[in-house]
């Protein structure tokens, strides 16, 4: 529940591609594994960069790129799994205190930011983000001023979408909060142009945020949603890889765009779509 619940037993730097001061540093946290359970982070660890190593545009990336594990042992295994979003209720004493059913979202994982940015600082002064793997098979995650992911099946995709938030401000493309269904307050986006680059309110071509990379015969929108009570489950209209403007994205089913039919910041297990690529691509430019 508290750094009373564990120690940081030290700092490998997994990934070495040169000096902290020339590259992006991403350190990885461990939290919910207990001492004897170290080993197997660092099995998670490397199972987690096999996969981004092979994710693009990382792949073109990786040059710039240095991981740093940093083994954190907790007194129990887990995360907090609170009984009012259909959890066990079971409360286990880690190192960073992680805890699903954060905002009454069973999925929503996180942990405390603070003490895992003041591990971070003392182990790797020169980092640039902080990820945390949970030693937990349910399923969850959640990005912000750090990442978090759970061990769940396909951590590695967790925790590369979760990056997508932490590291290059990307939003969530998926079309509902609590769940397709089980929304009430998600049927229409009504407020200002957001922020992020993924995800948009603007279908003109001419004036739309990722206009550089829509092809001039593109319907726009792309595919609207004719139900706006639901999530949209159509298939797409155009073929793979076509960028233009699906309804459904930032939780809400309408109102809201992202570029493409699916992004793995909507869907884990697929890539990237073109917009988030070139975000990604153009933050760790200048580590390359």
């Amino acid at each position: 529940m508290s750094t009373s619940d564990g120690h940081v037993i030290g700092t490998t730097k997994v990934i070495d591609n040169g000096s902290p001061n020339q590259r992006f540093n991403l350190v990885i946290l461990s939290d919910g594994y207990k001492e004897d359970e170290i080993s197997i982070f660092g099995t998670n660890v490397q199972d987690f960069i096999n996969i981004l190593q092979a994710t693009p545009p990382f792949n073109q990336l990786w040059n710039g790129i240095n991981i740093y594990r940093v083994d954190v042992a907790s007194t129990d295994s887990g995360a907090d799994d609170p009984a009012n979003c259909g959890g066990s209720g079971s409360t286990v004493r880690t190192y960073f205190d992680s805890t699903f059913c954060t905002n009454n979202i069973q999925r929503l994982l996180t942990a405390d930011v603070s003490t895992a940015i003041s591990v971070a600082s003392s182990e790797v002064p020169e980092y640039h983000a902080i990820m945390i793997l949970v030693n937990s098979p349910i399923y969850g995650g959640s990005g912000g001023a750090i990442g978090v992911a759970s061990t769940a099946p396909q951590a590695a995709e967790i925790l590369i979408h979760e990056m997508g938030h932490t590291i290059f401000g990307l939003a969530d493309e998926y079309s509902y909060y609590a769940g397709c269904g089980q929304d009430t307050d998600r049927d229409r986006y009504t407020g200002v142009e957001p922020s992020e680059p993924n995800i948009t309110a603007d279908t003109d071509i001419t004036t739309n945020k990722w206009k550089d990379l829509i092809l001039p015969n593109t319907t726009m929108p792309t595919m609207p949603n004719s139900n706006c009570t639901q999530c949209n489950s159509n298939q797409s209209p155009v073929p793979t890889g076509t960028v233009g403007t699906f309804e459904g994205a930032g939780y809400y089913h309408c109102g809201l765009y992202r570029p493409e039919y699916d992004c793995k910041m909507r869907n884990l297990g697929v890539s990237f779509c073109a917009v988030c690529q070139k975000r990604i691509k153009d933050t760790m430019s200048i580590y390359v």
